[in-house]
């Protein structure tokens, strides 16, 4: 950059930059740039000029505030090149603008995404042995076989682009790619670091996921290792990058070896089960030993895929005395009730000595009629006892200059900008860091009161009893590299939020969802209830299984923590009951793996989580009984799917779906659900084979995880419709037809049920049902699942059904057993409806003309 021309006119700043190369610029908001993050309101340029003009607004009132925006971060191509697509590829790199307001002469944190092409290897004999390829592409005479990689990415999206193998979601592709998975693969780049970062006395190396055994070397050196797929990894490299080219490698071990390694040594003192997944799922063993998506070993509605790779950014980072890593934000009525406390930590990185972070804080929480500012001067930040610069800082804000963050179908869920601000105060340097938090002011609680007959179970925000409406959704992609995809996230939430959905649970045996996800749940006022990621199985609770949950916790809720649509944590997917209900033969050993239970979910993740936010609930499992689980139970309840306390997951093929005698009165639901069909159109994207589209065929019999799914399936259907013979592809479209019908029907007939009783009990004390998120939202491959929506992102007619179920204010009935028809008029409105009229007609199927026709007027 060799000018920067500022002209300020009132709140618009008309920038123009002049570079002395063509550059792309990717320009983030204002008020002030976020460190390193994209944001709605930025945008992208790519300029094949050298002078960039932009306008930009902001409030520059405040002294401090304006010199906030010299810390704006811009993003450049130092260089480009053509990948084999002759695609233009560049190499991003960051270094702070010149000073906006006035001459630069300071030096700010640096950082440079190494974001280029990468090479994967691995033996050339592998290769061979599986693809023909022609001679010029078999590799070096070492027997070493390269391909060019992208990072953020994986081992199977790579392969896929280097035409190594085909689409892995196509017909048997899962199974007859599963070699990949088994081999160990190398990442490697050369790369040169920019000379201002070098020569800066603090360098991180920073790998934002790595997925998931690897050990890695920069010229030579060993850093260090991964393990954990879900944790941030950073490394001093400060007396080891090199002013001129460096090379970085990332030797992965493959996580389905270390798998059944890691399990034959846990096996010489007590195995921890399951021992491996249903035959049906086509998938690999001891998923539970690794951490890493747990489902991509394979789950009843999905396929085996254990990749591998540097799934999130990778970069370095430069500063001088300190950076901001993470920052934590708990709001809450101050003492008067008058205003709101915005009580946030942050965490930074410090130098390499341990010296104290010192500098001044500050703290800016924009809203729509006055900006509040609250500086912190001169602070002095010593590693806590847990080794970590961490500062505490609370400013107060009227509650009536702000407006509420609430749920979907409950108001606006109002965001607010928080930003943070770092300066230091070292005589000479001028070393700044900033971060900007997008904050919602509300409350949250889990009410458990004791009531005659065990104890109430609903979230409420703002002092408002919420009636949960939503759903579960799996991994946006089977595929890590694949799920940070905004375009798929915005859909799926959007979807949800159009079908009156106020809340996602985020399931266990995925990942913890990219920003993005969050980002856009903040904005459409959709709660999220988010598991930690253990799922269906007993764990390690051996040391370093332990402390990389540890890190695991930390990481993760730091990043997650500030977000308003996250109201409850839980420990784990139905480990409780699968613990006390013997699904893996726990019985035996039942104290032992008690033991364990409580370990990892009380001892390690309960406390780690506390750490770092005590801001919202915690739930040891889903189902559980809650409270009743922890106080009374010792965390181990007789039955956690009691309908007296606590949520209840509930699956039903046996009987009639429509027939609400089975569902359990619980009150909450936070599973149920049953498998369908995707459309032809979509299963036309899986294969092209006529044999295959025909029921029984092993194409299909393949994509079903389920144990005896299709004869469920089958006896679901019967108990309502005819079914054809089945021999033919006319027999399958009205399979799926059948299937989706049923579907449909199940859950919206299921879903009215847990909202007729969300007020009152019947004569057991069962009832004061308040949620009801069925299973599941999305699909990771074309099959038959429980999903809403299919792989393609075609809705469901369960999707369709959940518009008219979930609406905020329906009628439905009930047809109970002595002929008598229940009606029931639910509203989750505010406000009272009055003086309505509610009009009953009676059919009998085969006449137009009704047998019955009544008319009530009514208040609800």
């Amino acid at each position: 950059i060799t000018s920067v021309k500022t002209i300020m006119e009132q709140t618009e700043f008309e920038i123009e930059i002049t570079t002395d190369k063509v550059a792309l610029f990717v320009w983030l908001e204002t008020k002030p740039h976020i460190r390193s993050r994209f944001s709605e309101n930025g945008f992208l340029q790519v300029t094949e000029k050298k002078i960039v003009r932009v306008t930009t607004e902001s409030k520059p009132s405040l002294e401090d505030f304006v010199n906030a925006l010299e810390m704006s971060v811009l993003y450049y191509a130092t260089d480009s090149n053509e990948n084999n697509n002759s695609q233009k590829i560049y190499t991003l790199k960051v270094e702070s603008t010149p000073r906006l307001l006035g001459q630069h002469d300071s030096t700010l944190e640096v950082r440079e995404m190494i974001i280029s092409m990468w090479e994967a290897k691995v033996s050339k004999h592998e290769i061979l042995k599986r693809v023909d390829l022609s001679e010029k592409d078999k590799g070096d005479a070492d027997g070493v076989y390269s391909l060019r990689t992208r990072v953020p990415g994986g081992i199977y999206s790579d392969l896929k682009q280097n035409k190594i193998i085909g689409d892995v979601f196509y017909r048997f592709n899962d199974t007859e790619t599963r070699w990949v998975s088994k081999k160990d693969w190398t990442y490697s780049i050369k790369f040169t670091a920019e000379i201002g970062l070098v020569e800066l006395p603090n360098i991180n190396l920073v790998f934002d996921g790595v997925d998931t055994f690897s050990e890695i070397y920069l010229n030579s050196h060993k850093l260090g290792i991964t393990d954990n797929m879900f944790v941030r990894y950073i490394f001093d490299v400060k007396s080891l990058l090199k002013n001129g080219e460096n090379h970085l490698e990332v030797r992965f071990k493959s996580a389905v070896n270390k798998a059944q390694q890691l399990f034959d040594t846990q096996a010489k003192r007590y195995p921890v089960v399951p021992l491996c997944v249903p035959e049906e799922y086509n998938g690999e063993c001891h998923a539970n030993h690794v951490r890493k998506m747990q489902a991509s070993f394979s789950w009843d509605w999905g396929p085996a895929l254990p990749s591998m790779g540097i799934w999130k950014d990778v970069y370095l980072q430069g500063y001088i005395v300190a950076v901001i890593q993470d920052a934590t934000v708990k709001i809450y009525p101050d003492k008067n009730e008058k205003e709101w406390a915005v009580e946030t930590k942050v965490y930074f990185s410090g130098n390499s000595k341990g010296d104290p972070v010192t500098g001044d804080i500050s703290l800016y929480l924009d809203n729509d009629d006055i900006s509040k500012y609250c500086p912190f001067r001169r602070q002095t930040i010593k590693k806590n006892q847990h080794g970590e610069f961490v500062g505490t800082f609370t400013c107060n804000i009227a509650k009536d200059k702000v407006q509420l963050w609430w749920p979907n179908g409950y108001g606006e869920a109002k965001l607010y900008p928080l930003n943070i601000f770092y300066s230091s105060d070292n005589p000479g340097i001028a070393d700044r860091d900033s971060l900007i938090l997008r904050i919602g002011y509300r409350t949250v609680q889990l009410i458990q009161d004791e009531i005659y007959s065990g104890r109430k179970f609903y979230f409420q925000v703002n002092g408002v009893p919420i009636f949960a409406k939503g759903t579960n959704s799996i991994p946006i992609n089977i595929l890590p590299e694949l799920g940070q995809n905004e375009t798929t996230i915005r859909f799926l939430l959007q979807s949800a939020k159009d079908t009156h959905m106020n809340m996602i649970r985020v399931w266990g045996g995925g990942t913890y969802e990219a920003d993005t996800f969050y980002n856009i749940a903040d904005e459409m006022g959709i709660m999220i209830w988010q598991d930690f990621m253990f799922a269906c199985a007993m764990y390690p609770t051996d040391d370093n299984f332990l402390n990389s949950v540890k890190s695991e916790v930390r990481h993760q809720v730091r990043r997650l923590q500030y977000h308003p649509s996250i109201v409850v944590w839980a420990g784990n997917n139905e480990n409780e009951a699968a613990l006390r209900q013997n699904w893996y033969g726990t019985k035996d050993n039942l104290e032992l793996y008690h033991t364990d239970y409580k370990i990892l979910y009380v001892e390690t993740i309960r406390k780690e989580l506390l750490l770092s936010d005590d801001s919202r609930p915690y739930l040891t499992s889903s189902p559980t009984n809650g409270i009743q689980s922890d106080e009374k139970e010792d965390y181990l309840a007789k039955n956690p799917q009691s309908h007296f306390y606590g949520d209840v997951h509930f699956y039903n093929y046996d009987n009639n779906s429509w027939d609400s005698r089975y569902y359990p009165l619980t009150r909450f639901a936070s599973e149920y659900g049953y498998q369908s069909l995707p459309r032809y159109w979509t299963l036309l994207t899986a294969t092209k084979l006529e044999e295959d589209l025909k029921m029984n065929s092993s194409f299909l019999n393949s994509r079903q995880h389920l144990p005896k799914g299709y004869e469920r399936m089958i006896r679901l259907i019967k108990h309502q419709l005819f079914l054809p013979d089945q021999t033919s592809k006319d027999d399958l479209k009205t399979l799926i037809y059948y299937s989706q019908i049923i579907q449909a029907m199940a859950v919206k007939k299921q879903t009215e049920f847990y909202r007729q009783w969300r007020n009152s009990l019947n004569s057991e004390g069962k009832g004061f049902t308040m949620g009801a998120l069925y299973w599941q939202l999305n699909d990771v491959w074309v099959a038959p699942t429980w999903s809403g929506i299919d792989f393609e992102g075609n809705w469901k007619m369960q999707h369709y059904y959940a518009k008219n179920f979930f609406a905020p204010v329906i009628v439905t009935g009930d047809l109970r057993s002595d002929g008598f028809l229940d009606l029931y008029v639910v509203s989750d409105l505010q406000d009272e409806i009055s003086d309505v009229f509610l009009n009953i007609l009676v059919y009998k199927w085969e006449s137009i003309n009704p047998v019955h026709n009544e008319t009530f007027k009514i208040n609800v």
